[in-house]
């Protein structure tokens, strides 16, 4: 199967789950429907292909990053003329054409870039930045150096100013967003007899049943694949994945349940996958915070 090189990009209306909330199911579906039809019209209007839609998010190629680049700012514009905020992210790389979609490495990249952007933002790599013409690089701002997943080193990630009114807030020190949520803060997690800890150079443990986790959890109430707690942006972070839930009991209070949402880890408690960490068993999850070289 032969590769090509194209600029993807990868478009996620913000706040999708407030619309719903605030608007009601009917007004909410209708708003998105216009945002991926919007989105649709602009990839199109400038030479790209849409591949896909996701939920709320588009997935589109480009044979020129200059067309990307011009794509990502009229999704922009649109969007704040429908009072709808997205994150837009493009990457310029090696995909593998297959069926009428493209896979590889740049397609995960575009969409992490993504994710990694506020809403109201376009973000690219550097990749990206290097095929622009003169004229649209002039926009391009290095914003930061980043650890996306899967990648051995950080990737520099730039913001591209599109607002006409330069309403963005200017980017005046080296200080990247990564380096604003450095902490000397670890968690520190005992199951049973085995201690484990989150920090800084091991951001992220996985649980389950499932072989594949970094932490196996051998219960019949977890899910193969049921959590993940990860240090993101100065915070320890739970995100439960599975089909019976966490419990979570916080400094000693009462238990707190949440399922396919995430939950902040503060101080001192316990977990349980699927059951009360109150109950008497070798699979709760104990866990504290503390500063590094307690």
């Amino acid at each position: 199967m032969t590769s090509q090189t194209l600029t993807v990009l990868f478009a996620d209306l913000a706040g999708s789950t407030r619309l719903y909330q605030t608007r009601g199911d009917v007004e909410a579906h209708q708003r998105v429907s216009d945002s991926l039809q919007c989105m649709k019209m602009v990839v199109e209007r400038h030479q790209g292909i849409l591949l896909r839609t996701v939920g709320d998010a588009v997935l589109a190629s480009f044979e020129q990053t200059d067309s990307a680049y011009l794509a990502s700012v009229d999704i922009q514009r649109e969007h704040q003329s429908m009072k709808l905020s997205v994150r837009v992210g493009f990457h310029h790389g090696e995909v593998i054409p297959d069926a009428g979609d493209v896979y590889g490495n740049a397609v995960n990249l575009a969409a992490r870039v993504a994710a990694f952007a506020e809403a109201c933002e376009i973000c690219t790599t550097e990749d990206s930045v290097a095929q622009l013409s003169i004229r649209h690089r002039a926009n391009a701002c290095f914003l930061d150096r980043v650890d996306f997943k899967g990648m051995s080193e950080p990737m520099p990630v730039y913001r591209i100013q599109w607002a006409d009114d330069r309403a963005e807030t200017a980017i005046i020190t080296a200080v990247s967003r990564t380096q604003r949520y450095q902490t000397n803060l670890v968690l520190d997690l005992l199951i049973g007899a085995r201690r484990l800890r989150i920090d800084s150079q091991n951001p992220s443990l996985t649980f389950g049943r499932a072989f594949d986790n970094d932490v196996i959890i051998d219960t019949e109430t977890a899910s193969r694949n049921h959590a993940r707690i990860e240090l993101a942006r100065g915070r320890f972070l739970l995100h439960d994945s599975s089909t019976n839930g966490t419990y979570l009991i916080r400094g000693g209070y009462t238990p707190e349940f949440i399922r396919r949402e995430s939950a902040s880890l503060d101080n001192f408690g316990s977990i349980g996958l699927g059951f009360s960490p109150e109950l008497n068993s070798p699979h709760v999850i104990e866990f504290r915070v503390t500063t590094m070289g307690r």
